[in-house]
């Protein structure tokens, strides 16, 4: 296994990704370099870095004399990323299906139970982390093509953006998620690709519609 302990810059960018992930850090929110820089203690040259890995992750834009803010949020983005996205994930969750051995799915298998619970207790931020868990082992174990694998790994941030604001917008889209979930590993477990396939697309079919009513409600507001 190769681990690898995170640079500065990279647990600076995973701060603040999580805040814009959890809707802390607001769409169109400005990221003043010195105030963030001294508030987070860190040095400016550390701090750009993280920009740039969160420019990266479609999670901020930078703009020249402007600086960085906070990406906005639209129908376009949303069908985007969807459409592109999730064929990706079903590929891998075919791959996954077709070519998985011995114990490889067992620590996945074990987290479900994780997010029943979480489940059972509404949390919805620790579902949320542990489902993201669950498809960054798949991606790492599976996914057996680096251009499959970066595509996907360069998107989720942005997927864990949208898709926390679905949970937010339906308390029902957890219940789904579940389903989605247990179905998921049912099929992977029987070697049956195409409903593996097919339940991810399934699953990112409804959320990316949730997104959408959520970001239209947001622009009406």
């Amino acid at each position: 296994m190769n681990i690898r302990a995170a640079s500065l810059s990279e647990q600076i960018a995973r701060h603040l990704a999580d805040q814009i992930v959890r809707w802390e850090l607001l769409p169109g929110a400005h990221l003043p370099e010195l105030e963030l820089a001294k508030q987070l203690d860190v040095s400016t040259n550390s701090l750009r870095e993280a920009f740039r890995l969160l420019e990266r992750q479609h999670l901020i834009e930078i703009q020249p004399r402007r600086g960085a803010r906070v990406c906005e949020v639209t129908e376009t983005q949303v069908r985007d990323l969807y459409d592109f996205l999730f064929l990706l994930l079903s590929e891998l969750a075919a791959r996954t299906a077709r070519t998985w051995q011995g114990e490889q799915l067992a620590d996945l298998a074990a987290i479900l139970p994780e997010f029943e619970r979480f489940h059972a207790n509404n949390d919805i931020a620790a579902a949320h982390d542990v489902a993201f868990g669950f498809v960054a082992i798949a991606v790492n174990r599976f996914s057996a093509n680096r251009y499959l694998a970066n595509d996907i790994e360069d998107l989720l941030p942005l997927l864990r953006r949208y898709s926390y604001l679905a949970l937010k917008e339906e308390t029902s889209e957890l219940s789904v998620s579940l389903v989605i979930f247990q179905n998921l590993l049912r099929n992977v477990l029987a070697r049956d690709a195409e409903a593996a396939a097919a339940d991810i697309r399934e699953y990112g079919d409804k959320q990316c519609q949730i997104v959408l009513r959520a970001v239209a409600k947001r622009a009406a507001a």
